[in-house]
């Protein structure tokens, strides 16, 4: 191994016996929402090394020393007085307080009949927003751009001009604004959840593909309207599950890929999946996905990386790592490993911190894990937003929302994550 890896293992290995029972009440999936792809860690991904790796990740041991790896410059930005999430049950956007959870204002989101589409947050500096929303008169998704007063009112609120999105059965799974404002990056990715028994009846249309399609990464210049495409990934099973960006111009992506090609998201468990967070420089104009220097890559250290951003510095990469072993209950196999860590990790020194863990149980029933958990930072990469709705035992009491504040969990309505799309 390296001296990193070394000093890494020896830390956490001193903290995994200090680690405490963790006790918390289930959890909950959300409604039914479109699909995006889940796979599964391989089981000996859970065994050895991050075994304790996952026990020093809930013990919120560091690499070395005890600052903080690498923050954003400057002095720390209060928290955003308003965040703006997803409407209940598919509704309009609203804005709330963060201190109160109030809900000061709803974005004007025109609403369409294309029910299997979901709106996508995303902000950046000077309080301006944007939303990719299914709007009538569109087979896709289409770009609006607002401004937060500092009462939580929306301002200015407007299509983007030549802000079209994805197409049928295919509509945005993240989206990110430059911090300069110029561009918006959005990952679009394949919407069909039926199979070829639903459609193509008498009167009905063609079925589209039953079987996996990549997603894409499509980057729109705001000032000139053109636009750029990144595709491929590592084969058909390929989703892109966060994005952000780097202040002098490099876009960072998390690309998930599943060992089978032939198999969907919700069969991919016993096949493998893999999670590598990637850079690509859009001033290249378009090209491939998969193929850009590699940032932060799945191992043993962070044996399944579910979400992961970089501070708009580009000095710290923050995801959320889960880890322990999966198991098999009830004659279903675990989505997901059942400890949820929130780490930052120093490019330059490799110093680790954890800003936030928690237990997740036994988790199964959800088909969209793990995208049910989504981690959003504010302009300034210094602070955080969590959601989940993950099941457990069927499903019977709520998920959690909240930003983090000294390893708490602050709660945020809607507190049980049934909405997950949320920026501030």
């Amino acid at each position: 191994m390296t001296r990193t890896e070394d000093r890494l293992t020896d830390a956490l290995t001193a903290a995994a016996r200090a680690v405490p029972q963790d006790t918390l009440r289930p959890l909950v999936a959300p409604p039914a929402r479109r699909r995006r792809p889940a796979w599964i860690t391989p089981l000996a991904a859970a065994l050895g090394i991050v075994l304790v790796i996952g026990l020093a990740l809930a013990a919120g041991t560091r690499l070395s020393g005890s600052r903080s790896p690498g923050g954003p410059a400057g002095a720390q930005t209060p928290v955003p007085r308003y965040y703006v999430v997803e409407g209940e049950q598919g509704g309009s956007p609203v804005v709330r307080s963060t201190a109160t959870g109030e809900v000061t204002a709803t974005v004007p989101v025109p609403k369409s009949a294309n029910v299997g589409v979901f709106d996508v947050l995303a902000s950046t500096r000077g309080g301006v927003f944007f939303v990719a929303a299914a709007a009538p008169g569109t087979e896709g998704q289409r770009l609006f751009r607002f401004r937060l007063t500092s009462s939580g009112q929306v301002s200015g609120f407007a299509p983007v001009p030549g802000g079209a999105i994805g197409r049928h059965y295919w509509a945005a799974d993240a989206l990110a604004v430059s911090p300069d404002g110029s561009r918006v990056a959005v990952s679009v990715g394949y919407t069909w959840t039926g199979s070829s028994t639903t459609c193509g009846g008498a009167g009905q249309q063609a079925c589209p593909l039953d079987t996996p399609q990549p997603d894409y990464i499509e980057v729109i210049d705001l000032k000139t309207g053109a636009r750029s495409f990144w595709r491929g990934g590592n084969g058909a099973a390929y989703s892109v599950a966060s994005l952000s960006w780097i202040t002098h111009g490099q876009l960072v992506y998390l690309g998930q890929t599943c060992g089978d090609q032939k198999l969907n998201s919700e069969t991919c468990t016993k096949h493998g999946r893999t999670a590598v967070v990637r850079a690509l420089n859009p001033a290249a104009g378009g090209g491939r996905l998969g193929s850009g220097p590699v940032l932060l890559r799945q191992s043993a250290q962070f044996p399944y990386i579910a979400q992961a951003l970089i501070s708009p510095d580009g000095r710290t990469i923050t995801a959320v790592v889960l880890t322990g072993r999966m198991t098999t209950t009830r004659n279903e196999t675990d989505l997901v490993p059942p400890n949820l860590s929130v780490i930052q990790l120093s490019r330059a020194t490799g110093q680790l911190r954890v800003l936030y863990q928690r237990h997740l149980g036994d988790i199964f029933g959800s088909t969209f894990a793990p995208d049910v958990l989504q981690l959003s930072q504010d302009a300034a990469g210094q602070h955080w937003m969590l959601n989940g709705g993950v099941c457990r035992n069927r499903c019977p009491v709520g998920g959690f929302n909240g930003w983090l504040r000294g390893g708490q969990l602050v709660p945020l309505p809607p507190v049980n994550g049934q909405e997950g799309n949320q920026a501030w």
